[in-house]
This record gives C-alpha cells, sequence and structure tokens, in this order.
C-alpha cells in the first residue's frame, strides 16, 4: 500500500486536485503533498516498490522531479524512455497529449526523490500578487528548458541540487513558509543560471532494453563480459560503451560503481545487516576501500549514513518541530 498523505488539512483531501494519479502499484512507501500556494504542489516520495502506471490529468501545467536517493527510469511509450540518477532533474510539460501516461521502474526496489507540480497561470497569478520579486514567466521558463521539446532530463547542477536537497531534507518539518521561499528561489535559479549542457531528451525503448541486458550481466559478471555482450549484440566494445553513456550518461565502470553503492546505501538503510556484508556485496575486498568509495559519494562513512537515516526516520515520526503530522489518506493501488 502507498500512502498519498496530505499535509495541509483541507487542502486536496479528497485527492481531485492531484496533478497525477498512481496506478498498479505494488509495495509500500509515502507520498506526501504540500499546497504552497495557489498553482503549486510539492510532494515528497519514500517508495519501496518496484514499478508504477502514472496518469497525468492535468494540462497547462509543468513537473519537475528530483532524484534524492536511488534511481528510476520512467517509460512513456514503446519508443520513449527517461532515466534519473541522485542529483539528477527532468522537466516535462503537461499538454494532453504527450506522457499522458507513463510507467515509473525503480531497479533496486526503492525510491526517495521530489516532484514539484505547477498549474502555471494559477502559480504566476499568486506570484504576482504576493511575491512581485519572484514572480516567473513560465512560458519562457518552459521555452528555455524544454527548447521545443516536451521532456527533459539531466544533472540539476550544484546550485540547484543545493536548493532540491534542502526542500528534500526540511519538507518533514512542513514550515510552509521556508518551503514556499526555497520553491520560489528554485524557480528563480532555473530562470536564470546556465542551462545545463547535460539535460538529455528521452532515449528509444530498444537501446534500453540493449543496455538493460547489457547493465545486468555486468552487474552479475562483471566487466570481463563486455566483448562477449558486444558480439552477441553485433556491436563493437566501443559502439556498445558509447550507447551505454548515451544512456546512463556516464562510462559503464562508472556506472557499476555507482550502483553498487546505491544498493549499499539501500542496505544500510533498509536492513541490519553487517558493514562487511555490504561491503562484500558491493564488490569490496576490504570495509576500508568500501568506507572510503562510499564517503566519497556520500559525504559520510557507512555507519554515519546508518545512523543519520535512523535519526531522519525517527524525526518524521515524532515531528520534534511541535506540528502535527499529516493526516495519512491510504490507498489500495491495484
Amino acid at each position: 500500500m502507498i500512502q498519498i498523505q496530505f499535509a495541509k488539512k483541507g487542502s486536496s483531501s479528497s485527492g481531485k486536485n492531484a496533478f497525477f494519479i498512481a496506478e498498479n502499484a505494488e509495495g509500500s512507501g509515502t507520498m506526501t503533498c504540500y499546497e504552497l500556494f495557489d498553482g503549486v504542489q510539492l510532494a515528497v516520495l519514500h517508495l519501496e516498490t518496484q514499478s508504477f502506471t502514472e496518469k497525468r490529468t492535468k494540462q497547462d501545467a509543468l513537473e519537475i522531479n528530483f532524484c534524492a536517493n536511488v534511481r528510476f527510469e520512467s517509460r512513456f511509450s514503446e519508443r520513449d524512455c527517461v532515466m534519473l540518477t541522485p542529483g539528477d532533474m527532468a522537466v516535462s510539460s503537461f499538454d494532453g497529449i504527450h506522457g499522458v501516461e507513463s510507467e515509473s521502474i525503480f531497479p533496486l526496489g526503492r525510491y526517495d526523490g521530489l516532484c514539484i507540480m505547477v498549474n502555471c497561470g494559477a502559480a504566476h497569478q499568486w506570484m504576482q500578487k504576493h511575491a512581485p520579486g519572484f514572480a516567473t514567466e513560465f512560458v519562457a521558463l518552459q521555452d528555455r528548458l524544454l527548447a521545443g521539446r516536451w521532456y527533459v532530463a539531466g544533472s540539476a547542477g550544484p546550485r540547484c541540487e543545493h536548493v532540491f536537497r534542502e526542500i528534500y531534507e526540511n519538507a518533514a518539518y512542513f514550515d510552509l513558509k521556508y518551503l514556499r521561499l526555497k520553491v520560489l528561489e528554485l524557480f528563480m535559479l532555473l530562470a536564470r543560471i546556465p542551462c545545463a549542457p547535460a539535460l538529455r531528451g528521452y532515449c528509444s525503448s530498444r537501446q534500453m532494453e540493449i543496455i538493460r541486458h547489457l547493465r545486468d550481466h555486468l552487474l552479475s559478471e562483471g566487466y570481463a563480459a563486455l566483448p562477449r555482450l558486444a558480439e552477441e549484440h553485433g556491436m563493437s566494445v566501443s559502439h556498445l560503451q558509447r550507447l551505454f553513456r548515451k544512456v546512463y550518461g556516464v562510462p559503464i565502470y562508472h556506472y557499476i560503481q555507482e550502483y553498487r553503492l546505491e544498493q549499499a546505501a539501500v542496505e544500510l538503510t533498509g536492513s541490519l545487516r553487517k558493514i562487511t556484508e555490504i561491503a562484500l556485496d558491493a564488490g569490496y575486498s576490504s570495509v576500508s576501500k568500501f568506507s572510503a568509495c562510499f564517503k566519497k559519494r556520500y559525504g559520510t562513512t557507512p555507519s554515519e549514513y546508518r545512523r543519520e537515516a535512523h535519526s531522519m526516520r525517527k524525526s518524521e515520526q515524532s515531528n520534534e518541530n511541535g506540528i502535527a503530522p499529516p493526516q495519512a489518506m491510504q490507498y489500495t493501488l491495484s
């Protein structure tokens, strides 16, 4: 069961104002929605599921996703797919034609992230009236970020990622003024900072199918299997490497290392297994090497990461700032 929580009493409490509807989900987790102001809704996602189908019901809207932890893939049709890794963002427009229905896939069975849904007309009116210094021309913002496409994804860049993570880490305390300010700051950054050159469009499902097959075998067999896999697909090793980088944005070796570290992070927060066991499963011969690579990736040691994750869960449950927890609305999605 996925819990859909509305943090502000009376706002979207029936779910009728939701920007999207999740269906066919098996697993657990929460999607906590915050009505920040007219036309802008923030959703914080903590999911433990393999996949779900999303139906987007609005038009004249903009959706901004940020991947905080783990990774996910979205399939919009038999032809169009995209993938986000930690630190990536995706921007898409709601036009009633493209991406009306999509499938989100979570390879590690878990996902943490943010989704900001914007009703462009209503949001612009509210900002002009209440925060004119931050008023955003969303039509111009879409043109700038999407450049004629309906969906792009790529690195959020250091400045935007910093703001995304501030929102993600503080949303549980539900300080409405703070969340409003941070989202307004994010809009301003997206409108003014140079566009990240890494922003990319979607890939074909055929490319994703080949590279998923390659990825699965490389994760289980190791880098040495690459020549055999290239021969199976009738490609040179260099061509397969280029295709892999086109789909995932990084070289194969880097992807394998990052994937195993993400898998280790999931194990650290979701199990009581010993760190030595997790390190061995991640392909490291010693805990010290694993700890060094993990700290380089996450900025903290595995043991500290586990403690911080458990502490964050406790703070979310107890709401230490004294604000009553949001009323949860539960739906069985099947």
